[in-house]
């Protein structure tokens, strides 16, 4: 977790996500041009966000993806995909040569998600606003098994218009679901 008092552990836990924030723009600008197309903007906003997550707050563990007790993340706004990859390869979840092979015939990475293929996924994603109610069905399983997982979403402001969306965050405050985490990355 990030201390929140300034401390010289806090500056260099911030240096050290700045610049884990700016390998993620750095590896979707990379990626981008091996696919020949790629969503810069969705995912540059979101190098922060996912730096944060990943370096700093969630309780994972690459060696084991499938860590019961691992906290989950779902990227409702899939397309920004292509800056999770670098992140997950730097832990360990994947080899970091795969990341070359991006959208290829037969690549494990598609422009989405997809958790059958990807060791750290936790969804996968498609259509815009169908995250925060996977989240919602994944937190509220978690506390019915008796796990401590939190589950994080991260969702762009433009699937917020969605009915889904709005529905999945009046049925959260309804089962008051304190291990679910909901991020708009607006």
């Amino acid at each position: 977790m990030i201390p929140r008092r300034d401390t010289p552990e806090r500056e260099d836990l911030v240096d050290s996500l700045r610049s884990r924030a700016m390998f993620v723009r750095t590896e979707t600008v990379r990626l981008s041009r091996i696919a020949g197309a790629g969503h810069y903007a969705s995912t540059f906003s979101a190098a922060e966000l996912l730096a944060a997550l990943y370096y700093a707050t969630m309780r994972i563990n690459p060696a084991e993806p499938r860590w019961a007790d691992r906290d989950r993340f779902v990227l409702s706004k899939g397309h920004a995909a292509i800056g999770l990859y670098p992140i997950l390869a730097d832990l360990g979840y994947f080899d970091p040569a795969i990341l070359d092979e991006y959208t290829r015939m037969g690549s494990t990475l598609g422009d989405h998600p997809d958790m059958k293929k990807i060791p750290g996924c936790d969804f996968s994603s498609g259509s815009l606003g169908h995250g925060l109610s996977a989240s919602l069905g994944i937190a509220l399983a978690g506390r019915m098994q008796g796990r401590d997982h939190l589950t994080y979403c991260m969702l762009g402001d433009g699937e917020l218009a969605e009915g889904q969306v709005w529905e999945a965050a009046m049925a959260a405050g309804h089962y008051r679901a304190g291990n679910l985490v909901g991020i708009v990355d607006r």
